[in-house]
């Protein structure tokens, strides 16, 4: 019989650990698998009522997603687009209708879990927008009030510079997310690495002023939901990034279907801000609750 060796024993004994481990971790997924069952239902269950207030008559379509958003969001220098006028300001479009996008391209890009940051000469491109938005956005201010400003104010500039800000939220959201919850965070990956592929970003975001100012009208409602959806989205991921932290998830997820519970309890926080907003400006302006509804 042969005699094992010390290294071979000492081999043995780590396959026996990090087998034991594998299996550890197998049984605490399925535990929390089974666990999260009911929170799984609960937030399916909360987010189609959501979907059916917003969706079902009597209200139109485009009156709900304005009043959803009426708190949030200034609803001045609007832009419209076959004679219909879009739910967020110009602005606002920028932001959000380029945050889902950019997410959306990094999630096809394959780095939903990147965890790096951007080279710095990629990191000048996308900071400089947010300050240019900054200095539009005072720009504007002073015009509106009739103080001395640099340029005529303008909303292709007001959805540009914001394109710009939506993208730069988009990583540093993403960035926080995987190092805030997720357990297997790439964290030499970085979430934007070439020059390639920011410029597909930007690319894509700014087919969205494209779209606008070239008319196409039968664009109205997937423009309109995009940027509807993505200013919700952005104050609904924070809030699951928040809750989840709070409830005790720091870098421990590997799915986000683990975030179930945490995702569920964000919907109070996220949609009652959106609520008590809303109702308040409406309330201020002399309305009821969410007139129309």
């Amino acid at each position: 019989m042969h005699e094992q060796s010390p290294q071979e024993v000492l081999d043995l004994a780590r396959q026996r650990m990090a087998l034991n481990r594998r299996q550890e971790q197998t049984r605490q997924t399925q535990e929390r698998q089974t666990r999260d069952q009911p929170w799984r239902i609960l937030w399916i269950s909360v987010m189609g009522i959501l979907l059916l207030v917003l969706l079902v008559p009597p209200a139109p379509l485009d009156w709900k997603m304005y009043a959803v958003v009426h708190g949030l969001v200034a609803q001045q220098h609007n832009m419209f687009l076959g004679g219909m006028q879009f739910p967020l300001c110009a602005r606002n479009i920028g932001i959000y209708s380029s945050f889902l996008v950019t997410i959306a391209c990094l999630w096809a890009m394959g780095r939903w879990r990147a965890g790096r940051i951007p080279p710095r000469p990629l990191m000048g491109v996308l900071i400089a927008p947010a300050l240019i938005m900054v200095v539009d956005g005072f720009n504007s201010m002073f015009a509106e009030l009739g103080r001395p400003h640099l340029y005529p104010p303008h909303n292709a500039l007001r959805i540009i510079t914001g394109i710009g800000m939506g993208t730069v939220m988009a990583i540093a959201i993403l960035l926080a997310f995987n190092y805030g919850l997720r357990q297997d965070t790439e964290r030499q990956q970085r979430v934007v690495a070439t020059w390639r592929e920011l410029g597909l970003i930007l690319g894509l975001n700014l087919l969205i002023p494209a779209a606008i100012y070239a008319n196409l009208d039968v664009l109205y409602w997937p423009l309109a939901t995009l940027a509807f959806v993505g200013i919700l989205s952005e104050l609904y991921v924070v809030n699951v990034l928040m809750a989840g932290m709070l409830m005790g998830y720091r870098r421990s997820i590997t799915h986000l279907a683990q975030l179930a519970r945490p995702a569920t309890v964000a919907f109070i926080p996220a949609f009652g801000l959106v609520a008590f907003l809303a109702h308040l400006r409406f309330w201020l302006e002399g309305y009821g609750l969410f007139v129309g509804f």
